[in-house]
């Protein structure tokens, strides 16, 4: 279905494609490949801060409160503070608030263990899924019919490539969170299950190679689409292979650095652009996305807010529980809320009106592989 054009005036330059390359970028191709590309070198700077040994804290709520709590609180105000979406999602956005935070409160309390390894899987499918976003956001740009089986092959890449390292060591019992083994079930544990994944992401990995090599000898590569897929199946692979015990969490720390600094990147443009076109009706909302660096700012503010709220709680102990108790049941009851608020909001920039879905906000020029919000650059 062709997308409406907007109420933004944009740029409509596009510079040609290389031979062997067909165009399409979110916003344009230094931007894109500063910012969600190009910023996976997150993920080396962290892994080279836990081979040294950093204190697992300094690592831990380092990331978090740097760019991991922001990110998390850029989709809030996308969502919760936008009246537009407020009104056409308001049961959902209540629906989230009233279960969500119980249940975690109640999970945390009596079945920990269970807990920890539901939100290392759900973590881990957001994260590449947020990438298979981005991929098919490219796709979409760049104008592109491809068949189910391209998609296919492009998703299963991604959406595998955490699991076959990952898989072997939880099979083993060595995949853990801190001191606490994430679990599966028991009927999996069992070697047919990381010899299944790794034979399906091999396979998935093969086919990705010989369609990128045939669509660049018919000159339809899009670069960032096939990079982004690529640096993302090779991140998320090697990634369990980085660290061990204890130290493991911290490396996962290391491409939620990354996943956090795409995210902030894409939802900080695109709030900036709905912005300009008129469609936040909110004046605090719109005095806080004209900057990105204002922005950022304010979810940093609101992450710290949320850690000192856990700390006073520890501090009071109102309920009894312990450090880490309260500390999860605060975090992990924001994360998950985020999780199936992006869940929903990546599926529905492609179904729904751009104006009301702010991840389809590249669709309000009505163009493909056009720039977004040009005077918006990386120096910002």
């Amino acid at each position: 279905m062709e997308r409406a054009a907007g109420p933004l005036h944009m740029n409509s330059a596009t510079s040609a494609a290389p031979s062997g390359e067909a165009g399409g970028w979110i916003r344009d191709a230094r931007w894109d490949s500063v910012w969600l590309i190009g910023s996976a070198v997150l993920v080396p700077l962290v892994l080279i801060a836990v081979w040294a040994g950093t204190p697992a804290p300094i690592i831990g709520v380092g990331v978090t409160a740097i760019i991991g709590g922001p990110h998390l609180f850029s989709t809030f105000a996308a969502t919760y503070l936008d009246g537009r979406f407020r009104r056409a999602h308001g049961a959902m956005l209540i629906a989230l608030v009233a279960t969500i935070p119980a249940l975690v409160a109640y999970m945390v309390v009596h079945h920990f263990q269970v807990m920890l390894s539901v939100f290392i899987f759900a973590a881990s499918l957001h994260v590449l899924q947020q990438n298979a976003y981005i991929a098919e956001m490219y796709r979409a740009r760049g104008g592109r019919r491809d068949g189910r089986l391209a998609r296919l092959i492009d998703h299963s890449v991604l959406m595998l490539s955490f699991y076959p390292v990952a898989s072997y060591k939880l099979v083993r019992g060595t995949f853990v969170l801190g001191d606490v083994e994430i679990l599966i079930p028991s009927f999996a544990k069992i070697p047919l299950t990381y010899w299944t994944i790794g034979a399906l992401f091999a396979v998935a990995a093969v086919a990705f190679v010989g369609k990128t090599i045939l669509e660049w000898r018919r000159g339809e590569l899009q670069r960032g689409r096939v990079t982004l897929i690529a640096v993302t199946t090779t991140i998320a692979f090697l990634t369990p292979l980085t660290a061990s015990g204890a130290r493991l969490e911290l490396a996962f720390q290391a491409v939620n650095a990354w996943h956090s600094f795409q995210y902030m990147a894409l939802i900080a443009l695109f709030l900036r652009v709905r912005t300009e076109a008129g469609l936040i009706e909110s004046s605090r909302l719109t005095a806080v996305t004209r900057k990105a660096s204002r922005f950022y700012g304010a979810c940093l503010l609101t992450t710290l807010v949320l850690f000192a709220s856990i700390m006073t709680l520890i501090r009071v102990d109102p309920l009894g529980l312990t450090a880490n108790q309260y500390y999860y049941m605060g975090v992990l009851s924001c994360l998950l809320i985020h999780y199936a608020l992006d869940g929903y909001l990546f599926t529905a920039a492609f179904l729904r009106d751009p104006a009301d879905a702010p991840f389809a906000t590249p669709f309000l020029d009505g163009a493909r592989a056009r720039p977004l919000a040009p005077e918006l650059t990386p120096a910002e």
